[in-house]
């Protein structure tokens, strides 16, 4: 998978989280995080990205069992992010 993948995934996971930002703080914090990771995929900063990655990762595994979709994405992006740090 490359780097276009991992923009496709974020934009996936963006609108997957979209329709439940009345949910709250938790909800608009991870779409922001998403658009961060985006801009550092977006400008090459894959080491950044990747970082920044497994902190998401980290911070959705309590809830991986209600939204599985979202963590297999995030689990995917992490993968794509550590082959383009090793791949420079």
């Amino acid at each position: 998978m490359s780097t276009e993948d991992a923009l496709k995934l974020i934009d996936e996971s963006k609108k997957f989280l979209e329709p439940y930002i009345i949910y709250g703080k938790m909800i608009t914090d991870g779409i922001a995080q998403l658009i961060k990771l985006e801009k550092l995929v977006k400008d090459k900063a894959y080491g950044d990205a990747y970082k920044l990655s497994c902190s998401m990762c980290d911070q959705i595994s309590g809830y991986r069992s209600f939204v599985p979709q979202l963590a297999e994405n995030l689990e995917k992006l992490r993968e794509i992010l550590e082959k383009a740090c090793t791949n420079r």
